[in-house]
C-alpha cells in the first residue's frame, strides 16, 4: 500500500512561499513557492525618490499581494500586470506574478516571469528560490539545485532553501546531504517545524526511527494544530507497523483538517491494514468527496468493498478508477478477480486481457489469466500463461503447481511431476504438489516414491488442518496397498 505524501509550502524570512497542497506520502516535503501576498521588497524597489508612475505601480503590487494572500489568484494577475505595465522595472512584481503563475499550474509562465525578475535583480536570493521551486515541480530536479546553491550564496540563512534543495537531494538517494541541509535550516532557526519534519521522515527511512520520532514530536509540539505534522507521524508509525498509534495520528490530522483528503486516505490504509473494513471504507468515501479525480481512493474503496461482499459497489469503484485512468492495471486486476468470484469468467478473462496489453510483463495477471483459462476449459492456454509467467523469473511456487494441474489434464504426466517438483522447491509445504506428484507416480508405476510423497502430503494436510485433502491421501494409499497384493 502505498501513503500519501504531502508538500508543505513554508515561508521564510524574504517573502518566500506559502502554499499546502497534497501529493503521495514517501517523505513529509516543504517545497516553497513565494507566498504572493507576503512578497519582500528589495532594493531594486526602494528608490530614492519614487515618481507618481512608481507609486502608482507600488500601489497595484500592494493590491496584487493582498488578493494572492486571499487566493484571488486571477485578480492578483491583473493587478500585477497592472504594476509592470507602468513600471516594466519593478523585480518584485515579476516574483509576485511568477508564484501566482505557478500556483495556477502554469510553470513555463512562472519560470519566465522568475527569469525576467533575476535579469533585473541578479543579486535577489527570493528570485532563485522561487524558480529553484518551480523548476523542482516541473521535474527539473539539477536545475532547481543550481537554483537553490545559487540562493544561497546569496542569502546563506534562507533556512526555506536549505528544506527545499535537502528534500530534492533526499529524493535522489543522498540522504546524508539532505540531512545535512535541515541540520543547517535548525542551526540557523531551531524551531523551524519543516526542517524538523523533514529531517524526521529522513531518519525514518535511515532505520533511526527514535531519532525520527524526536524530530516530529517536537514539529507537533511547535505546531499542535499542524495537520501535516500528524500525518507525517502517523506516516512513521504506520510504516513501523504501529497500525494504531497511526491511526490516532491520522485521526487528529482529520480532526484538525476535516477537509484534507491525505489524512482520510492513509487513515483508510490503516483501518485496512486492522480490519475495519466498514470504518475503511467511511474514509476513502470522504477521500472522493473531498476529490472526485483521485483514482487510486475508488481502488482502495473497491477493494474494501470487495473483502465486505458488496460487489456492485466494487465494481462501480473501479469503473470509475478506469474512466479515470484507463491504464490502471491493479484496477484491471481487481475487476477481473472479482468478476471470477461471482461467476463472469468470460469478463474476467477479457480484463486480465486488458492488463497485459497496459503492461505485458505482469506475471501475477498471466496466472490469472491462466487460471480463468483453465476454468473456460482451455488448458492449452491455460499453460501457455503460465509458461509466460514463469519465464518472466518469478518464483511463484503456485504458477508452477497450477501449470502441472494442467498438464496432468493434458495427460502430460512428466511435464506435470517437473512442475510438481519445482513447486515444492520454492515451497517445501504445498501438501497439493506433493499429493499430486504423488498419484502421478503411482501412474507411472514408482510405487515406494509415490507413498512417499503421499505420506508426506498426508502429514502436512493434517498439520494445516485440511481434512478432505487427509481423507484423499488415505484413499490413494489404500489403493495402492491394494494393487500390491
Amino acid at each position: 500500500m502505498s501513503f500519501t505524501r504531502f508538500t508543505r509550502f513554508t515561508q521564510c524570512s524574504s517573502g518566500f512561499a506559502v502554499d499546502s497542497a497534497a501529493l503521495m506520502i514517501g517523505l513529509v516535503t516543504a517545497l516553497s513557492s513565494v507566498a504572493p501576498g507576503a512578497i519582500a521588497q528589495t532594493d531594486a524597489t526602494k528608490l530614492p525618490e519614487p515618481s507618481k508612475i512608481q507609486q502608482e505601480a507600488q500601489k497595484f503590487y500592494s493590491q496584487a499581494a493582498g488578493k494572492a494572500r486571499n487566493s484571488d489568484y486571477r485578480g492578483a494577475i491583473v493587478d500585477f500586470n497592472q504594476a509592470i505595465e507602468m513600471n516594466p522595472t519593478l523585480g518584485n512584481a515579476y516574483v509576485g506574478r511568477g508564484a501566482v503563475r505557478a500556483s495556477l499550474g502554469d510553470s513555463s509562465g512562472a519560470i519566465a516571469d522568475f527569469d525576467r525578475a533575476i535579469k533585473l535583480s541578479p543579486f535577489d536570493a527570493s528570485a532563485y528560490a522561487q524558480r529553484g521551486t518551480t523548476r523542482f515541480g516541473a521535474g527539473q530536479a539539477e536545475e532547481a539545485i543550481a537554483d537553490f546553491d545559487k540562493a544561497l550564496e546569496l542569502n546563506p540563512t534562507l533556512v526555506a532553501a536549505y528544506v527545499n534543495r535537502g528534500y530534492i537531494r533526499s529524493q535522489s538517494g543522498n540522504t546524508e546531504a539532505a540531512i545535512a541541509d535541515f541540520d543547517q535550516a535548525l542551526q540557523i532557526q531551531p524551531t523551524y517545524a519543516p526542517a524538523l519534519l523533514n529531517r524526521g521522515y529522513v531518519r525514518f527511512t535511515q532505520g533511526n526511527r527514535q531519532a525520527a520520532m524526536d524530530d516530529l514530536n517536537q514539529a507537533i509540539k511547535l505546531q499542535p494544530g499542524s495537520a501535516e505534522a500528524y500525518l507525517s507521524r502517523g506516516a512513521v508509525h504506520y510504516q513501523a507497523g504501529d497500525t494504531e498509534a497511526a491511526i490516532a495520528d491520522f485521526r487528529q490530522a482529520t480532526r484538525i483538517q476535516p477537509t484534507y483528503a491525505s489524512a482520510h486516505y492513509n487513515l483508510g490504509l490503516a483501518q485496512s491494514r486492522l480490519g475495519n473494513l466498514e470504518a475503511a471504507q467511511a474514509d476513502f468515501t470522504q477521500v472522493v468527496k473531498l476529490n472526485p479525480d483521485k483514482a487510486d481512493a475508488f481502488l482502495r474503496r473497491g477493494m474494501v468493498r470487495a473483502a465486505l461482499e458488496d460487489a456492485e459497489g466494487a465494481i462501480a469503484d473501479y469503473n470509475q478508477v478506469l474512466k479515470l485512468q484507463p491504464d490502471n492495471v491493479e484496477a484491471w486486476k481487481s475487476r477481473g478477480d472479482l468478476r471470477v468470484a461471482v461467476g463472469d469468467k468470460q469478463g474476467a478473462f477479457a480484463d486480465y486481457t486488458q492488463a497485459l496489453q497496459v503492461k505485458s510483463d505482469d506475471a501475477a495477471a498471466y496466472i490469472r489469466r491462466a487460471a480463468t483459462r483453465s476454468q473456460l476449459g482451455d488448458r492449452q492456454g491455460a499453460i501457455s500463461d503460465y509458461t509466460q509467467a514463469i519465464s518472466l523469473n518469478t518464483p511463484d511456487a503456485s504458477a508452477f503447481k497450477n501449470r502441472g494441474k494442467a498438464r496432468m489434464e493434458m495427460e502430460d504426466l512428466r511435464g506435470a511431476i517437473d512442475d510438481f517438483s519445482q513447486t515444492l522447491r520454492l515451497d517445501p509445504s504445498s501438501a497439493d504438489a506433493y499429493y499430486n506428484r504423488g498419484v502421478l507416480l503411482a501412474r507411472m508405476g514408482d510405487r515406494d516414491q509415490s507413498l512417499t510423497d503421499l505420506r508426506l502430503a498426508g502429514d502436512l494436510y493434517l498439520q494445516q488442518g485440511q481434512a478432505e485433502g487427509y481423507r484423499e491421501v488415505l484413499k490413494q494409499m489404500s489403493k495402492l496397498n491394494a494393487q500390491n497384493k
